[in-house]
């Protein structure tokens, strides 16, 4: 299967929020381990399970949560300079991802 295309900035702010949610642990020892200045070699593992963890939660979006996701996305777009008008729509998105217990949450 192909890898997924890149996130652009508004899909990656998107899911900012979810993915602090749906991948906490991940985040939390990549995070840990940059602030031990681990080389960059040394992380390569949590790095891997970063991105497979993002790759899941974005793949999971796209298929249980698209009409959330996609309502986010326009409203980024369209408040470019103020996304505090997205905060309903986000945290509905944010909700649906965790009814669908993507990424980590899935375990």
């Amino acid at each position: 299967m192909p890898a997924a295309a890149p996130l652009n900035s508004t899909e990656l702010y998107a899911l900012g929020s979810g993915i602090n949610i749906c991948c906490n642990e991940t985040v939390r020892a990549y995070t840990e381990a940059s602030r031990q200045k681990t080389h960059p070699a040394q992380k390569k593992g949590k790095i891997d399970k970063v991105t497979d963890c993002v790759d899941a939660v974005r793949a999971g979006a796209e298929a249980h949560c698209s009409e959330e996701y996609d309502a986010l996305k326009n409203c980024l777009l369209d408040n470019k300079r103020s996304w505090v008008k997205c905060q309903d729509v986000k945290r509905v998105f944010d909700l649906c991802l965790v009814k669908n217990k993507l990424g980590e949450l899935a375990r």
